[in-house]
């Protein structure tokens, strides 16, 4: 089991180094930012490049034959491996950063959250069906200088005209992170024709085991549309970054659907709390989520907006958190 498990994360970390050797079915590209709420404190920005890639029900293709390696491989785990299945594998690239409400001040603010960069490689083996959802997954990423937050941050301002960062002199890190992670989706209930309005009630769950971050969800999401892809557990309540892509994109050619999701999350463990020291952040175990938006597929491109908010994650500072995600797949 040892050495099973050990084949099975090498392969992730090397293909997830070296993308650029499979031929991705689907890319994505996602940017979180609270701005798009209107606000500009706690996590404050967050870009991510996604590769799905091919099922690994198809006869050829590099991607495709990664992908029935790791089923193969993985199939003791539940949900993996199944005959009525598709699976496929995410591979993707994430930077985010987290920044206390004024910017202009360069001595450390102890009584805010302190600056914090990270940078993280992740891949993720992905299983589904008409009624459930099933990924498990590994990831390593680097806090710190190394993540390249500063530099990104102080570009986006320059270019935007707004106010210079003068404090990430006293950012978090240099640290090396990584971990496993967990997802299982279930639909509810669905109503509805495929080429008039459905709609479709889901549930889902997730599990992150991290030196960057412990942590169990579950959430609620209600979709409503015009033919809804069989992936009825998208990332809406913030329940996975990169669930929103296998079997995103509907055979029809065209579909649009709104959404809300609530979700609750439970937090064992957080890089950024255990590493405060002076600074007055205290991470509360329980954090209540709400997301909504809508997502729209033309052909072989599909768009999405979500705004998300959430219970404050500080238990000294009780202000809600919110923050906006865009989001555009590529079907090659």
């Amino acid at each position: 089991m040892i050495s099973r498990y050990k084949f099975t994360l090498l392969m992730f970390l090397v293909c997830t180094l070296l993308p650029t050797s499979l031929q991705a079915e689907v890319v994505n590209l996602s940017w979180d930012n609270d701005l798009l709420t209107g606000t500009d404190r706690g996590y404050t920005n967050g870009v991510r490049l996604a590769y799905l890639t091919d099922t690994a029900e198809e006869t050829d293709g590099k991607s495709a034959r990664f992908a029935r390696i790791l089923r193969d491989e993985l199939s003791f785990l539940s949900g993996i491996g199944a005959s009525d299945s598709k699976h496929a594998v995410t591979l993707s690239l994430r930077q985010l950063m987290v920044t206390p409400e004024d910017i202009t001040v360069a001595e450390p603010q102890f009584n805010d959250i302190p600056y914090a960069g990270h940078l993280s490689l992740s891949g993720t083996l992905w299983s589904w069906c008409a009624d459930t959802m099933t990924g498990f997954g590994a990831h390593i990423g680097v806090f710190g200088p190394e993540s390249g937050a500063e530099s990104v941050q102080k570009w986006v301002h320059k270019a935007t005209g707004s106010d210079k960062p003068q404090g990430w002199g006293n950012q978090l890190g240099t640290d090396v992170v990584g971990g496993i992670q967990a997802a299982h989706g279930r639909k509810l209930l669905q109503t509805g024709q495929s080429d008039n309005i459905e709609q479709r009630v889901s549930v889902i769950g997730s599990g992150l085991l991290s030196s960057f971050r412990t942590s169990a969800k579950t959430g609620l999401i209600w979709q409503l549309g015009r033919h809804l892809p069989m992936n009825f557990a998208p990332d809406y309540a913030g329940t996975s970054s990169t669930i929103a892509l296998p079997g995103s994109f509907t055979e029809s050619g065209s579909s649009w659907s709104v959404f809300i999701g609530f979700g609750v999350e439970y937090v064992g463990y957080s890089y950024i709390d255990d590493n405060a020291d002076s600074y007055r952040f205290d991470e509360g175990p329980l954090i209540g989520q709400l997301g909504l938006g809508a997502t729209w597929q033309w052909n072989h491109l599909q768009a999405s907006v979500t705004l998300r908010a959430s219970t404050s994650e500080d238990e000294r500072h009780k202000d809600n958190f919110s923050f906006g995600t865009l989001s555009l797949s590529w079907k090659l």
